[in-house]
């Protein structure tokens, strides 16, 4: 029987490929969760998880199968070497502010009472909450 090891080989290339997706699965997914976790714009994801996955292939070393390192220095490397490239864009992060408009005070704050007003506020308050103890007959 002759020994054949075109079929060794051929199933090698098709596992080291297999390997190669999956790490490159892995790490576009990786860097989807952090651009999500440090806010960077939906329309930006694919284009730092391409360059992450790149980066990541440069330094494996620095890659974890089982853990999401989130660390925004990556996004800060991958903008500082390909943000020129997005002009439409002065900055990857959303910068929407999430608080509702219903929170924001347009009137500048309370107003200022006098100390005779806070005074009088805080008896009332006392009144309130103890009954009669608080009582004065000055007022």
């Amino acid at each position: 029987m002759i020994d054949n090891p075109e079929p060794d080989k051929i199933m090698a290339e098709k596992d080291q490929i297999y390997l190669q997706r999956n790490f490159e699965d892995l790490c576009k997914t990786q860097a989807i969760e952090i651009a999500k976790h440090y806010k960077v714009l939906r329309g930006l994801h694919d284009d730092f998880a391409e360059w992450y996955h790149d980066y990541m292939s440069q330094n494996t070393h620095l890659f974890e199968h089982d853990c999401v390192n989130l660390d925004d220095a990556y996004i800060k490397d991958w903008w500082e070497s390909e943000g020129e490239c997005f002009d439409d864009y002065d900055s990857p992060y959303d910068m929407i502010d999430p608080t509702p408009q219903y929170l924001y005070d347009d009137t500048g704050g309370e107003p200022p009472i006098s100390a005779e007003e806070r005074d009088h506020n805080s008896l009332d308050s006392k009144r309130e909450s103890h009954g009669h103890r608080y009582y004065s007959t000055n007022w």
